[in-house]
């Protein structure tokens, strides 16, 4: 019964993923595109290059408390001293981000907007502080199941981040990668705050009574000392994939230049953007369905195992789908979306899909490890792949470029799906269904050889029109 319940929670929220992720995906894909369009190739590898170090200081700064509700909040939603310590690491956010805005503000007024590298830091310390309070929020909201709320935030998010930066592109001239970066946050912020006052009011973000009880700091250590066990590792886990996905940049950055990093990114950005678009809603709505299965069902390894393996079928039917197709139609996708300036890097894209959706699936299969409280595992295995991509892109880059990173990139992410394969042997083990694997690859392959002559057509047509 636990288990039926559980796939109709799974289905229910499902519903609710779909749109939550798949409109901001769109959308984030129509702002990559014009981007990298409208902006030069140095200014776009610019920009690349800064937001990607915001997503990675963001999961250092986020990532420990983000984990740690999704752990716990089952059993300590109701705690007092629970809530206050959320109630203020969102405090440390919002005020580090306005201190910041006022920062930047002042250096705009009294040196002027063409960048520097304190504007540039100014703008990234808000960017990272408003995607982390925002990381926060979609967390407590996922732990509960309010997928309705997740919804909105991120559908309310990027119509807003969409239409401040058209504005910013249509009303200014002489672009400046610190105003792109601030704009962009100042929209994330407004967003989130404006939602949170409809939902909870703002109020609730700066009055706490919890502090007042008795023996509360003792109780309020122990609650920190419990995210931090958990949540460092974890946190330890978050840089390790992220170090996977800006490390090759960084590489890029030290060895060519930022027209190279532009180039590189755009093509990787359509990987990631494309396997998230249409996978990134199952495994969100997965994540906490499973985390609550496995506490339900502790010491039943097994039909734990047979659970998340039914659960990530829907991913495999999609992701793979995904890969034959632009493992064909790379260099015509590429064409298409970027121009003729971005097809340097377009064999980037068969090279990283196949690594970037084996580490999605893996997503599934560290579940185990995480429902046997073993983050420590999964930060020395995600470790390891974030060393092998820096080693790889150290050695290939010089010699083959952002080729070369390509390859890096595979190596990497295929790495860390083996590890956890090879380890969950161990433990819940990750039931991989090989034979829906093949069967799924021959059919996509055949139905895609079957109508290539009409999707070349379309492709061409569209790849014409963009030249008019």
């Amino acid at each position: 019964m636990k288990k039926v319940k559980e796939e109709l929670i799974y289905k229910k929220t499902l519903i609710h993923y779909i749109p939550a992720v798949l409109i901001p995906a769109i959308t984030n894909i129509f702002l990559t595109l014009g981007l990298a369009r409208i902006l030069s190739i140095e200014l776009y590898g610019e920009y690349t290059y800064y937001t990607s170090l915001g997503v990675l200081i963001t999961s250092i700064l986020s990532q420990w408390l983000v984990q740690s509700i999704q752990k716990f909040n089952y059993s300590d939603k109701d705690k007092k001293e629970y809530v206050f310590m959320i109630i203020f690491v969102k405090k440390i956010y919002i005020y580090s981000f306005c201190l910041s805005m006022m920062g930047w503000i002042c250096l705009v007024f009294f040196i002027g907007r063409t960048d520097n590298i304190a504007s540039i830091i100014c703008s990234v310390v808000m960017l990272f502080t408003s995607q982390s309070l925002l990381a926060v929020q979609v967390a407590q909201y996922a732990a509960e199941y309010y997928v309705k709320n997740i919804k909105a935030i991120n559908m309310q998010q990027s119509f807003y981040k969409l239409i401040s930066v058209s504005l910013y592109l249509i009303l200014i001239d002489n672009y400046q990668l610190n105003e792109i970066i601030t704009v962009i946050s100042v929209s994330n912020f407004l967003n989130l705050m404006l939602f949170i006052q409809c939902k909870e009011g703002i109020k609730t973000l700066f009055t706490n009574k919890n502090k007042k009880m008795e023996n509360f700091s003792a109780q309020l250590s122990m609650q920190f000392k419990k995210f931090i066990l958990y949540g460092l590792p974890m946190t330890g886990w978050f840089i390790g994939s992220n170090l996977l996905g800006v490390g090759d940049r960084i590489i890029l950055k030290i060895f060519t230049d930022s027209s190279k990093v532009g180039i590189y990114s755009a093509n990787y950005t359509l990987v990631s953007m494309g396997i998230g678009l249409l996978v990134s809603p199952l495994l969100q709505a997965a994540h906490p369905v499973i985390m609550n299965f496995g506490q339900e069902n502790k010491g039943s390894d097994k039909k734990i195992s047979n659970f998340i393996e039914q659960l990530s079928r829907k991913y495999l039917a999609i992701g793979l789908f995904i890969v034959v197709f632009l493992s064909i139609y790379y260099k015509k996708i590429s064409l298409l979306l970027f121009g003729p300036e971005y097809q340097e890097g377009a064999l980037i894209i068969p090279l990283t899909i196949v690594g970037i959706f084996l580490w999605n699936y893996s997503m599934y299969g560290h579940k185990g490890i995480e429902l046997i409280g073993k983050p420590l595992k999964m930060m020395k295995y995600v470790i390891y792949s974030a060393v092998i991509n820096l080693g790889l892109n150290f050695i290939l880059v010089p010699y083959l470029g952002i080729n070369g990173s390509g390859i890096a990139t595979l190596v990497a992410y295929s790495s860390y799906a083996i590890l956890i394969k090879l380890d969950s042997k161990k433990n819940i083990k990750w039931i991989i269904n090989y034979k829906l694997i093949l069967s799924l690859l021959i059919i996509y392959s055949l139905a895609l050889w079957a109508i290539s002559p009409l999707v070349n057509r379309i492709l061409n047509l569209a790849i014409s029109l963009t030249k008019t």
